[in-house]
């Protein structure tokens, strides 16, 4: 099979483009990140879930059922450890990482170790999560799972900064205590999601993660978050929005979104379980033609 994408637009603004990993064969994982990153993409990204029900009730935002328990998920900040330690400039993060099924301290920990191994190239990206068969699975409560979230938020970024933490919240509560190594500069925590919650979630951090929406909703979203960014208090630090437009990639299409604030979104190299796209050299030639169409490389 043969991709034609439209010309590049040599006016475009700047679009960072992120390959996603999960769903490939896993042996491929580092050498494709390598050739990523050579090829000037900015980071890849990796998705998460721990154990999937064989029979679940939930629906994903997207209306569809992408994967079911037999599907492969490795866990994410794993192989960004890998993958991080085998590169020098590429950026990983976990899109997203599901943190209400989780406990804070563990998490914050190993992001800072992260962190400090691939000298500030790690970006956590997050969500409440919407399989909540899983959540509860891994022993813990949907109801409130959001706010839950905020205050582990509080906590994890706290202890990226603090030589000790003492926190009293509805959910955590507990004495001072440190963790060690941090980060020599916050991490950046992404946020997912698309209710106006998420979205004001996200304008509290450092991003927002958008998934694949149509062209109208992508834009209806983006005016929302620029609605709210304009109430939150001003920052001098950037702020990320990453979305996956449901729309024929093209250097226009992006440069029109890099128009109203985007500033990543995924690099569809290759057709996802096309299989010949299966052996690392089809896909890699793909990442070649893409960089030279998008990047101008």
């Amino acid at each position: 099979m043969i991709i034609y994408f439209q010309p590049l637009h040599e006016r475009a603004p700047p679009v960072d483009y992120w390959l996603y990993l999960t769903g490939e064969d896993e042996s491929q994982y580092v050498a494709l990140a390598r050739h990523a990153e050579a090829a000037g993409l900015r980071g890849v990204a990796l998705a998460d879930h721990v154990a999937v029900p064989v029979r679940f009730g939930s629906t994903h935002p997207s209306g569809e059922t992408p994967f079911d328990h037999r599907s492969s998920f490795p866990d994410p900040l794993t192989f960004a450890a890998a993958i991080l330690a085998s590169t020098s400039t590429l950026e990983v993060m976990p899109y997203v990482y599901i943190l209400p099924m989780r406990e804070p301290f563990s998490v914050a920990k190993q992001a800072a170790t992260l962190a400090v191994l691939s000298d500030g190239r790690f970006r956590m990206g997050v969500g409440a999560g919407w399989l909540f068969e899983e959540i509860e699975l891994m022993g813990q409560a949907v109801p409130a799972r959001g706010r839950r979230m905020d205050e582990m938020l509080e906590i994890m970024r706290a202890f990226w900064m603090q030589e000790s933490v003492e926190y009293h919240g509805e959910f955590y509560d507990f004495a001072p205590a440190g963790m060690a190594p941090r980060p020599a500069q916050p991490i950046p925590i992404w946020v997912g999601g698309k209710s106006r919650a998420a979205l004001s979630r996200a304008v509290r951090q450092d991003g927002w993660l958008g998934m694949n929406y149509d062209l109208p909703e992508v834009h209806a979203l983006l005016d929302t978050l620029a609605e709210l960014r304009a109430e939150a208090p001003p920052r001098d630090d950037p702020f990320e929005v990453f979305v996956i437009p449901n729309a024929d990639p093209s250097p226009d299409l992006h440069a029109a979104l890099g128009e109203r604030g985007v500033t990543s979104t995924l690099a569809f190299a290759w057709p996802a379980g096309d299989p010949n796209y299966d052996s690392l050299a089809a896909k890699q030639k793909a990442i070649d033609a893409f960089a030279k169409t998008f990047l101008g490389r």
